[in-house]
């Protein structure tokens, strides 16, 4: 495994400001995406269907404007809301872990589970599935030690689903 580059040959003095501070860092927009391309790289992409999902791509990437579906993701695609795979949605998981959504079935306002999270859940921040988070890989990085004793299947769901996941934290290790 290679070792992580050195913080100030990634950062630069990034994180001496941010050390220096106790607001806002400002950051120069080739860090930030940089910082963005590493997070969004943890995650599943489908280029076959990112391509024929999104035809606006296609000819972009046809007519060269990125290099490719992942490319426009990585840079672009991501920052618009778009899918970079397929959404698959558990629905028995999905509606078990959102009874709003299962009530919102019941009285006819929502058709499916994945037509909910199609068009809103995402948005929202709800997950399609059970995340299937790695314990050894998560618990150390993203909970705090004096609640890991006490640290079972459930309660790290719940940490990813109500903090982890908005905190930008992996459930498992990059691929």
């Amino acid at each position: 495994m290679a070792t992580i580059p050195h913080v100030s040959i990634a950062f630069g003095d990034l994180p001496e400001r941010i050390n220096q501070s106790r607001g806002d860092v400002p950051i120069p927009r080739e860090l930030l995406f940089r910082l963005l391309d590493l997070y969004v790289s943890c995650w599943d992409f489908d280029e076959d269907w990112y391509l024929s999902a999104y035809p606006d791509v296609r000819e972009a990437v046809d007519g060269g404007d990125f290099a490719s579906g992942w490319a426009h993701f990585r840079t672009t695609g991501y920052l618009e809301g778009r899918f970079g795979h397929q959404p698959t949605v558990d629905a028995e998981w999905y509606l078990s872990m959102y009874p709003d959504i299962a009530e919102a079935m019941l009285e006819g306002k929502v058709t499916s589970a994945l037509d909910h999270f199609v068009e809103f859940g995402y948005k929202e921040g709800r997950l399609p599935r059970d995340p299937s988070i790695h314990a050894n890989w998560y618990m150390p990085r993203y909970v705090h030690s004096a609640e890991r004793d006490e640290a079972d299947e459930s309660m790290l769901l719940d940490h990813f689903v109500k903090m982890g996941y908005r905190q930008l934290a992996v459930p498992e290790p990059p691929r």
